[in-house]
């Protein structure tokens, strides 16, 4: 029997066409936009571990390009050309963490994995370990925040990249 997460997740595949990368053959490519600003998701000036996680112009860019991943219940959100993956830095419970390009790591991954919060295609993107949502600092840093149903900061939505 699916759990719920699982049900969700199903969902949310076929509501906002996230595709999920079984294999190397199926990566689909996509860009995570904030709502508000309109701005893209990508490393900030590199792709070393421990990189901040940043939102710049939303441009044709491979540095903006990501493949989701199905973990479970959750999924991790890879960068798809350095293959390192959105990351809560220090595996932090706390609000105002950044958010970091990091190795993938087998075990103790919990601040590598995500789930959706919300309906619709504009929605929040919660962290497993902390359960805290992404949004933006004023300096442009992504950051852990606790949920707030009003903060619009808080929105993202999955683009498609189209080859």
């Amino acid at each position: 029997m699916l759990s719920r997460i699982a049900l969700f997740t199903s969902a949310l595949v076929l509501a906002c066409g996230l595709g999920f990368a079984e294999d190397a053959k199926e990566e689909k490519t996509i860009k995570l936009v904030h709502v508000e600003s309109g701005k893209a998701v990508a490393p900030d000036g590199s792709e070393d571990d421990a990189t901040k996680i940043v939102v710049v112009k939303d441009e044709a860019k491979p540095a903006q390009e990501w493949v989701v991943v199905k973990d479970g219940d959750f999924v991790k959100i890879v960068h798809k050309s350095c293959k390192k993956v959105l990351d809560v830095e220090g595996v932090s419970g706390d609000e105002g963490a950044s958010i970091i390009l990091y190795e993938d790591k087998a075990e103790d991954n919990d601040n590598q994995r995500w789930s959706w919060v919300g309906e619709g295609a504009e929605r929040r993107l919660k962290s497993k370990s902390s359960g805290l949502v992404l949004s933006i600092a004023d300096d442009g840093k992504v950051v852990q925040v606790k949920l707030d149903e009003k903060d619009k900061k808080q929105l993202w939505k999955v683009v498609d990249v189209k080859r």
